[in-house]
């Protein structure tokens, strides 16, 4: 019962999370003028969590992995205190910074406890838990993004922030009631960690190709607007977003787990960047509102599954004591390369063909990553090679 309890917690603090992180990005101008600050500055809110997220990824996993139960509470109420405090003074922007600063810090190690948490809670259903804690990752972003206007409309300010409050309270209070279920830990300390994944070159790989994946993802959430209002088809844009993330939300909560079982994730993860590169490359030549949206929600459907699958990579094939440095390491290494790729992409939003190459090309360049990981079929557990310091 409390295992059920510390799941369902877990998952809402999770939907949550990604829920303020995005809390006004729908009302951008009316947040600001409510606030009195300029637009940049309710960005700036935004911001801070792939900032957070950069510097507290690596120590975040390694402190996971020496006390999963003390440090996914200290995130959990971070980010729920976070959601909570934000009533205090919804129209005040320092006091909304402050507390955007809070849920910032705890979400690197709720992201980064996917892993560990499925482990040691469901050994036996790992797949599983990972996608269904992916799966409220991507359900939290969504939720803030397609209801906040409607919100706002309704109750102001207050409002807005109260439903995420909401949210947060119920997800801590079931979190905290099934706490003690989860280990109390004993893994090494950040140095050993740090230098146990700097030298798995499978690590290296996935984070590579998550980071192109986010990379793409990112850049369509961001910059396609723009880029296809060079073509007369700006207004396409958001619906064909939405068409992606909503396909790619129902390939979790089935391939992860097939993919899973069958032992194929060297496979799928192939044939799924190959073919988003190839759908990508042909909306830039057709470039009509039909193979966009097409092509982005076939885009969608089987890469956004790709990251459950990179994640029970690493609880497959790596030692459990591990699990948080090792997800804490391949988020460093995939967030350096996606901000990296967003900051590059306005320079080629000035004709939609461009653009769209550009997506396709980073897709293309996780497919040649791909190639090099090992075949999970022939991997034994756990056997992935050491670094020699380990000796």
């Amino acid at each position: 019962m409390r295992r059920a309890l510390a799941l369902l917690g877990y998952v809402i603090i999770t939907f949550a999370s990604q829920s303020i992180w995005v809390t006004f990005s729908p009302v951008a101008t009316y947040a600001a003028e409510d606030l009195a600050v300029p637009v940049e500055y309710v960005g700036y809110l935004a911001v801070l969590y792939p900032a957070f997220f950069l510097l507290l990824t690596v120590p975040s996993g390694a402190l996971l992995d020496r006390n999963l139960r003390l440090w996914l509470a200290f995130g959990a109420t971070a980010t729920a205190l976070g959601g909570l405090l934000r009533l205090a003074a919804p129209g005040s922007y320092p006091w909304l910074f402050l507390c955007q600063v809070l849920a910032a810090v705890g979400q690197p190690f709720l992201l980064n406890g996917f892993v560990p948490f499925a482990t040691h809670i469901y050994p036996r259903r790992r797949p599983l838990v990972i996608s269904v804690l992916s799966l409220s990752m991507y359900l939290g972003t969504v939720f803030a993004l397609a209801t906040g206007l409607a919100i706002y409309g309704s109750t102001g300010l207050t409002g807005l922030v109260g439903i995420h409050a909401a949210i947060s309270a119920v997800g801590i209070a079931l979190f905290l009631l099934g706490l003690s279920s989860l280990p109390v830990g004993g893994g090494s300390g950040l140095a050993v960690s740090l230098r146990r994944v700097v030298g798995k070159k499978d690590l290296w790989i996935i984070g590579a190709i998550l980071g192109l994946g986010i990379a793409a993802f990112d850049n369509l959430a961001t910059w396609l607007q723009p880029a296809l209002a060079t073509a007369g088809l700006g207004d396409v844009a958001g619906t064909a977003v939405a068409l992606a993330i909503i396909s790619g939300l129902v390939g979790v909560t089935f391939i992860p787990s097939v993919v899973a079982r069958s032992n194929i994730r060297t496979w799928y993860l192939r044939g799924a960047a190959l073919l988003a590169s190839a759908l990508l490359a042909a909306a830039s030549i057709l470039l009509t509102p039909v193979s966009i949206y097409m092509n982005l929600a076939t885009a969608g459907l089987v890469m956004i599954p790709a990251y459950p699958i990179l994640m029970e990579w690493i609880g497959r094939f790596h030692p459990p004591e591990l699990h948080g440095s090792s997800a804490g390491f391949v988020g460093l290494v995939s967030r350096v390369i996606s901000v990296s790729l967003l900051l590059t992409a306005p320079y080629l939003i000035g004709s939609a063909q461009t653009y769209l190459l550009f997506i396709a090309a980073l897709l293309a360049l996780a497919f040649i990553f791909t190639l090099t990981l090992p075949n999970d079929r022939r991997v034994r557990l756990h056997s992935l090679p050491t670094p020699r310091t380990e000796a």
